[in-house]
């Protein structure tokens, strides 16, 4: 495991081992400007949809919509941007977003909005955001050295963090006062501008050697499933992760109604409380590097996924809004510390010229478990109440801990 990729290491040869260059900071302003659109969407759309219907399963399905992409699309994405220049993928992805961005303000804007439409609209981003996320993450190392990997992958998880958990839920839900269609023009206009902001790298992107073979789409995403399989430590880091977003989705899917029902707080109430859960996620973008020079990566994310049950249980168990919020804050620095360490992971141990795909078949497990735990989720509170869900996904993340704890701590510290 103490394998770097190529990219990596030639970006270390220009550019210094510990120096961050112009086109990454491109990329993470970027990443900035694109993350407040992402926020304010995804914290608009559950309380959107909490205006159409109070049905849990019906809720539940517009988190299922926006995350089944990666299952049915993941994968190939990744072939797809490891044959494709990775700049270019983000930029028609930007544009293409922007657009639907546009009509669906266009269609709440006239008084067409129904859950159905926020159901079609979630997919559509998703499948879109598969596409981004992964020529971004195939695109990280061939910017940056790689002994400077989870820095640049803190600080950029860290503004995604700032402005996905902390500032789009209050932000969104001030919006939402002002108008349903307002959070989506916001969210449009990003786009267009992040898609400028991407153009900015043409020609600073070090090129991928060229391709030695023709093989069909197919053929690679399957050459992807197999080297995420073979290899151990990361197939069961892959496995964990994958439970700890089944969870996490049990729980979000019907946050807004949770919020709503058991903690007895407005919409405003609601957004001001993601914002505190949010502060934890803050911390973990701060505290990661520490820990994984300390710890290394596959132990740092079994302590991350061991600390969630327990606050899932705390937060299913109590009535008190800023309690709730306080304990749930755990779990968004857990959040934050496994994306860096995944991420940092897996740019660090697979080939350069595999990433995109290997990174989807990954992604294909532990963000493809995210629909069946929103499904999960809504179904759970359907039978049992809105509490039951956290309980589920409190005992879905401690049996998936306790089966990774023998293989990942025998991990040498410092192999990742």
């Amino acid at each position: 495991m103490t394998s770097v990729t190529e990219a990596g290491a030639a970006a270390g040869e220009g550019s210094g081992s510990a120096r961050l260059g112009g086109p990454f900071w491109r990329l993470w302003t970027t990443t900035f400007v694109a993350s407040w659109g992402d926020g304010l969407r995804l914290a608009a759309l559950p309380l959107t949809a909490a205006l159409f219907t109070r049905d849990p399963m019906l809720l539940s399905l517009v988190t299922f919509a926006g995350q089944l992409p990666w299952v049915l699309a993941g994968p190939f994405a990744g072939a797809f941007v490891d044959r494709h220049d990775q700049q270019r993928v983000m930029f028609w992805s930007d544009v293409s977003r922007g657009g639907v961005a546009a009509l669906f303000t266009l269609a709440l804007f006239t008084g067409h909005g129904h859950i159905a439409l926020l159901v079609a609209f979630a997919l559509v981003m998703g499948v879109m955001e598969t596409l981004r996320d992964s020529a971004a993450l195939a695109l990280l190392p061939r910017l940056v050295a790689a002994p400077v990997l989870d820095k640049a992958n803190s600080l950029l998880q860290g503004v995604a963090m700032l402005c996905v958990e902390l500032a789009g839920p209050p932000l969104a839900a001030l919006l939402l006062v002002a108008g349903t269609s307002f959070p989506y023009a916001v969210d449009t206009a990003t786009f267009v501008l992040s898609a400028l902001l991407i153009a900015g790298l043409a020609g600073r992107v070090p090129p991928l050697p060229a391709r030695t073979a023709t093989t069909s789409l197919l053929a690679d995403t399957g050459e992807g499933i197999r080297w995420l399989w073979r290899h151990r430590p990361l197939r069961t880091v892959c496995a964990l992760v994958g439970a700890f977003n089944f969870a996490l989705s049990a729980v979000v899917a019907v946050a807004v109604l949770y919020a709503y029902e058991v903690l007895g707080v407005d919409s405003v109430g609601y957004g001001l409380l993601m914002a505190v859960i949010a502060v934890g996620g803050v911390i973990g973008v701060v505290v990661t590097p520490a820990l994984t020079r300390r710890l290394g990566r596959e132990r740092t994310v079994l302590i991350a996924c061991g600390a969630a049950p327990v606050s899932f249980a705390v937060a299913g168990a109590t009535s008190q809004p800023l309690f709730a919020a306080g304990v749930l804050s755990t779990v968004g620095m857990a959040l934050a510390v496994i994306t860096i360490v995944t991420t940092s992971l897996r740019q660090a141990l697979v080939p350069a010229h595999l990433l995109g795909r290997v990174g989807s078949s990954y992604r294909l497990v532990a963000v493809g478990m995210s629909p069946l735990g929103a499904l999960a989720g809504g179904a759970t509170a359907s039978l049992a109440g809105l509490r039951a869900p956290f309980y589920l996904a409190a005992a879905v993340l401690a049996v998936a801990w306790a089966f990774s704890v023998p293989l990942l701590s025998r991990t040498p510290k410092g192999t990742s």
